[in-house]
């Protein structure tokens, strides 16, 4: 049994956004971890990308500096650094509420690179499902910076004394 953490939380991993020409959603995501897919993640019957179950209650946010898988009970799954999403992956994410999550062990993450999102399903690699995702208000947003702290620029002066 995979034990789950808080909802703030999440076992760290890797993220790969990826935008597909074929299917809903069009917006997908490979996340590698050494984590195992948990228990009541559909199963991948191994036949195309266009055929994913449905991860009910489960939930993908994209926040500030992070994305986090969390179950229907809000506890965190996953927790991977925010890769660099184009504009047409968050287009297709608002316009669709959900995209495609692959659970790929971290061993694996190498050799699934060199794969298609297709051969990787048909070779039971990869746990696949359509996930709800919600990008969080703050999403591409700088954290503030207060007036005692070091000024973004680099400059090495206090913000104050900078660009405040």
């Amino acid at each position: 049994m995979t034990t789950i953490r808080p909802g703030g939380s999440g076992r760290e991993g890797q993220a790969s956004p990826f935008v597909r020409t074929i299917a809903s959603p069009r917006a997908g995501l490979v996340l590698s971890s050494a984590t195992p897919a948990p228990n009541d993640w559909p199963a991948n019957d191994g036949t195309t990308e266009g055929n994913l179950g449905h991860a009910l209650g489960w939930t993908c946010e994209i926040r500030r500096t992070s994305i986090v898988v969390l179950n229907p009970l809000g506890e965190g799954l996953l927790k991977t650094a925010l890769p660099e999403l184009s504009v047409a992956w968050l287009s297709s994410v608002r316009q669709d509420g959900s995209c495609a999550i692959y659970l790929c062990p971290l061993e694996a993450a190498e050799e699934f690179a060199e794969l298609t999102i297709s051969a990787a399903a048909a070779s039971g690699a990869l746990t696949a499902a359509t996930v709800r995702t919600a990008i969080a208000e703050d999403y591409g947003k700088a954290k503030p910076v207060g007036r005692n702290q070091p000024c973004p620029c680099g400059s090495g002066k206090k913000f104050k004394h900078c660009h405040g």
